[in-house]
């Protein structure tokens, strides 16, 4: 996981209505390697944004996007293909990887090493793992959640932790350091979870936790190792509330769930999906637009 000047790349942006966001999100993932989802500054709008190593189809984007506009039922949006040169990325991501504290967590890379401040505990991530180094508001918020857990202890129930959609595994690695409990994270990316198992590497943490490939709550090792005491979720609305019958099967009697990666307008059918599976709302914290909300399982 060292820096080197990457080959050239391009970025693809649009930006949308936000009810339409999710929709559209999936058709930029379809095309590129990875992408960013925020509030765009001009109302309740997304900024979408894709990155991938190859030329996109521009064409074929193009009529993706209007179909899926005309699904969403708002204009098709324009599409601003970027072509971006050699920049060695990693250089870039240290010089604005700032260490970053979130309650009781540090989060740093291994070229900043200044004491932690005292009373948190520190995770390592290099800038070489672009996606996911905990300063987007989503992460941030369910990093709020887990200090409430970790300064309650008795809040939980006794039993293990599942981070789905663990990205680069920083919440996975939060929850193992702060509450002592063994984690199963899982993505259904395999590139994210090759990031996680290095991070969880760098920061010995092999002995809590093994990240694993999986598409929800699918892979049999979620099944084995749950029912689970807490939750975390941070992926998108929509699969998120699709999600909520399997998060309430999965957690234990007097269990929370932690869910994020969803803007301050899309909370209600969220709230409302776990609801009818009997998990109900007991918090939520809102950072720059975007929501996180903690639900619990009735004991």
């Amino acid at each position: 996981m060292t820096g080197s000047a990457a080959a050239p790349s391009w970025k693809v942006e649009v930006i949308v209505p936000a009810v339409a966001g999710e929709a559209i999100a999936d058709i930029l993932e379809n095309h590129t390697s990875a992408i960013s989802m925020f509030p765009a500054p001009s109302g309740d709008a997304m900024r979408i944004r894709g990155y991938t190593a190859t030329e996109p189809d521009e064409a074929a984007m193009r009529a993706d996007l209007k179909t899926a506009s005309h699904n969403a039922g708002i204009s098709t949006p324009v599409l601003d293909v970027v072509w971006l040169p050699s920049i060695d990325w990693a250089a870039v991501n240290r010089e604005s990887f700032a260490p970053l504290r979130v309650g009781g967590v540090w989060i740093r890379d291994s070229y900043h090493d200044e004491p932690a401040p005292t009373g948190t505990v520190t995770i390592v991530v290099d800038a070489a793992t672009a996606f996911g180094t905990g300063h987007h508001p989503t992460t941030q918020g369910c990093l709020v959640a887990l200090d409430r857990f970790a300064a309650r202890p008795g809040l939980l129930p006794p039993g293990p932790v599942l981070d789905i959609g663990c990205g680069t595994g920083i919440l996975g690695m939060a929850a193992a350091l702060r509450l002592r409990r063994p984690v199963t994270a899982s993505d259904i990316d395999p590139v994210a979870v090759a990031m996680a198992r290095y991070n969880v590497r760098r920061n010995r943490l092999g002995s809590f936790l093994q990240p694993i490939c999986s598409s929800g709550y699918a892979a049999h090792a979620i099944r084995r190792a749950g029912p689970y005491a807490l939750i975390l979720a941070n992926i998108l609305a929509r699969p998120i509330a699709r999600m909520a019958p399997d998060c309430a099967r999965h957690l234990k009697p007097g269990g929370y769930a932690v869910l994020s990666g969803l803007l301050t307008t899309q909370e209600r059918p969220v709230i409302a999906a776990h609801r009818q599976h009997g998990l109900i709302l007991t918090a939520r914290h809102r950072i720059d637009g975007w929501s996180t909300l903690v639900v619990r399982r009735k004991p």
